[in-house]
């Protein structure tokens, strides 16, 4: 049986973890997360996560990092770079820096609308829970997440239909009806190629 423990993760560990995978790194590394990880770590959501997903390339520095802090903390936190996330077109303007005091270690997260918009196109139960937590600690604006939806969703891979359809179940469960008619009013064109 493994020492290690299996679960979820909240911020609190989180941080530990990334502290001992710093410790371990003898150059500059840097990690984008993006997910759960993002939304605990960053945004003060009260759910958890069993891994923390990058849009970078895991370098092998890293890997062997991540193993040695794994056996300092006892957290089994597999950090790696995510296949399929479909962002705001210019993320990357707004990406946050945490955890400045780390030597080695940069680690960047998606600015929280970017992140609810991502986590938005799948729209599953946990990460609508998700969002109202981020929503409850940092809060959201509505009027953010409608223009950046429709103005730097539409490289998104999937249907147009589902994928704004998805969009308003978010913006009903985070305030309400009439905020939903409203966005799904000004939306009633988008996707539309």
């Amino acid at each position: 049986m493994s020492k290690y423990r299996s679960h979820a993760y909240g911020a609190r560990e989180i941080r530990a973890f990334l502290k001992a995978v710093d410790g371990h790194l003898a150059s500059r590394v840097r990690v984008e997360i993006i997910g759960g990880g993002a939304a605990a770590l960053a945004y003060g959501a009260s759910s958890t996560t069993s891994d923390l997903d990058t849009f970078n390339a895991i370098t092998s520095e890293l890997v062997e990092a991540v193993a040695q802090a794994t056996a300092d903390t006892g957290f089994a936190i597999p950090v790696s770079q995510a296949t399929v996330a479909d962002v705001p077109y210019n993320y990357e303007d707004r990406l946050q820096r945490l955890l400045p005091e780390l030597e080695h270690l940069e680690v960047w997260v998606l600015e929280k609308h970017d992140l609810v918009l991502s986590k938005t196109l799948r729209c599953y139960e946990h990460d609508l829970q998700q969002i109202l937590e981020i929503h409850a600690s940092v809060g959201l604006s509505f009027d953010v997440l409608v223009e950046r939806f429709e103005s730097e969703m539409t490289n998104v891979v999937g249907d147009p239909a589902r994928i704004r359809a998805n969009f308003l179940i978010m913006i009903e469960t985070v305030f309400g009806e009439l905020p939903r008619a409203s966005a799904e009013t000004r939306l009633k064109s988008w996707g539309r190629r």
